[in-house]
């Protein structure tokens, strides 16, 4: 796993890959852009909250909660654009550096993005039911958040990966085998997923990432 962590992280600074990290990066700042812009509209329509000096103040913070967002979202964001490009990246990592493999078929859009939404939901509803214990026991919900965000991270992004060599049969079946490795994988995905600003690059981490480790295991037989 780490082997392929390391080589996942040359993904980023590739300039053969330029135009989708761009693109990755640019369509993540634009989503926590347009939730910036919105805090901001709702708290411009807030009625006269005691005092226009208090409702002032929240207009102030509103970058405060942007910053704040760039890692309590980092997670479902990652699920979310890790749908739209992880194909696209895939692809183009398995002609670089495994030239010698067969490409993967066309025609995987539609269960990607089944599965990439599903996965968005998941990690959002997982992340909302532990809001009272990051509240209430700070540092106990952060572990618990990163392990639960994580596990999904990896068991979602893994399947999408597998599923476009392998039949879902097949690709549960590499999955269940290797659950610690996922699993682990899932854990890095999910620890850059909540440090603003890096959480930027976590989609494109985790496919190269998933996509070095499907290889890994394939070629070892797991």
């Amino acid at each position: 796993m780490f082997a392929s962590a390391r080589r996942a992280l040359g993904v980023i600074f590739d300039p053969r890959l330029r135009g989708l990290v761009l693109a990755s990066l640019g369509l993540t700042v634009l989503l926590f852009a347009l939730g910036l812009a919105a805090a901001e509209m709702l708290i411009a329509q807030l009625p006269v909250l005691g005092s226009p000096a208090v409702n002032r103040a929240l207009e102030l913070l509103a970058p405060v909660l942007f910053v704040f967002l760039l890692g309590a979202l980092g997670a479902p964001v990652a699920a979310f654009f890790g749908t739209f490009f992880l194909d696209r990246l895939a692809a183009s990592i398995e002609a670089r550096d495994y030239p010698q493999d067969p490409p993967a078929p066309a025609g995987h859009w539609g269960p990607a993005l089944k599965a990439g939404l599903r996965l968005t939901g998941l990690v959002l509803g997982a992340d909302i039911v532990l809001l009272p214990i990051d509240i209430g026991l700070p540092g106990v919900g952060e572990l618990l958040s990163l392990l639960v965000n994580g596990w999904l991270l990896g068991r979602e992004y893994f399947e999408l990966t597998a599923l476009r060599h392998l039949s879902l049969a097949e690709a549960d079946r590499m999955r269940r085998a290797n659950g610690w490795s996922i699993g682990l994988a899932g854990m890095a995905v999910s620890l850059l997923s909540v440090v603003p600003v890096i959480d930027l690059f976590a989609p494109l981490f985790g496919t190269a990432l998933m996509v070095h480790l499907f290889k890994h295991l394939q070629r070892t037989g797991r």
